[in-house]
């Protein structure tokens, strides 16, 4: 169960950012705030403007117009980058290192004086038994631990992830989850992380950063999402194009979606779901699935989108 986060002032704060190459508007007005503590999803397809946001909180671009803010600070943005780090598109790893010595690289680089920082932070990812096998041949999963460890080492306040769970079967997506949340709760590190497996950014993010074409589209906290999701009932009979027909006759239904053919999503009667039932049931139609359910991330996405669009 997730930790509610106590209000506070915002450690990330973007203003009106916007990126154009030559005539491709990548990034445009782009508004974002996040407070301390927070795990923050950035949420849109491949192309929507993500990795072009971090890269430039990262410094790596510079953006035609508009403010950042890290930790307070505006003016010597390059001062506070230090306290912050970053992972952007995929970890940076030498193949024919062990993660001990991945580890004792960026220990070097970064200038950081604790020796105990390494088996610290190997412990924390789960990779301290690895010994002298070579990034090279580690799973995609124990890859991305290796660069989140990589990123931790110095202890930043702000962690920027960018797609960390692409490419990952479900348990390597669960194995980053975890740690992502543990290192929110332990440490009160403040995460921003962009993907587009929305559904598993549900299960992980306080707050939800909507956009499409480099667009906000909504900015939304963990429990208002839950709260203006639609609800509806989810039907499945042995003849969903005639039970859909039979509800528009009896019912009146209008309110409706029918999912591949394969489920109706009813928007209506929720109060009276057996109503729906009986109707389905005396029409001689064998009913399979009759729940009420609410709107996952994607759905409720794609319907923000769909409205931003007409």
């Amino acid at each position: 169960m997730r930790k509610e986060k106590v209000m506070g002032q915002p450690v990330i704060e973007l203003k009106h950012l916007t990126k154009t190459y030559g005539k491709h508007t990548v990034v445009s007005d782009f508004q974002l705030s996040v407070e301390k503590g927070r795990i923050c999803g950035l949420i849109g397809p491949n192309g929507a403007g993500k990795t072009t946001i971090m890269k430039m909180m990262a410094g790596l671009v510079l953006p035609d117009s508009g403010q950042m803010q890290f930790l307070g600070e505006s003016e010597n943005i390059d001062r506070v980058r230090r306290k912050m780090s970053f992972m952007l598109e995929a970890p940076i790893v030498d193949p024919a290192m062990s993660a001990r010595e991945n580890m004792r690289y960026v220990k070097y680089v970064k200038g950081i004086a604790d020796k105990k920082k390494i088996d610290q932070m190997l412990e924390l990812v789960k990779l301290s038994d690895t010994g002298k096998k070579k990034a090279g041949k580690f799973s995609l999963g124990m890859k991305q631990r290796l660069g989140i460890a990589m990123a931790m080492l110095s202890e930043p306040e702000i962690l920027v992830l960018d797609e960390p769970v692409n490419g990952l079967d479900p348990e390597g997506i669960v194995e980053i989850r975890l740690l992502l949340k543990k290192l929110s709760e332990e440490k009160d590190m403040t995460i921003l992380i962009s993907s587009h497996i929305l559904s598993e950014l549900s299960e992980l993010c306080t707050d939800f950063i909507l956009m499409n074409h480099g667009v906000l589209i909504e900015a939304v906290r963990a429990e208002e999402l839950l709260a203006k999701s639609r609800h509806y009932i989810a039907v499945r009979t042995d003849n969903l194009d005639k039970t859909v027909e039979i509800l528009k006759e009896k019912l009146a239904v209008s309110q409706y979606k029918v999912i591949h053919g394969e489920e109706l999503h009813l928007f209506e009667y929720l109060d009276d779901i057996g109503k729906v039932s009986k109707t389905i049931t005396d029409s001689g139609f064998v009913i399979t699935k009759l729940v009420q359910e609410g709107e996952t991330l994607e759905q409720y996405y794609l319907s923000k989108v769909g409205a931003a669009d007409e």
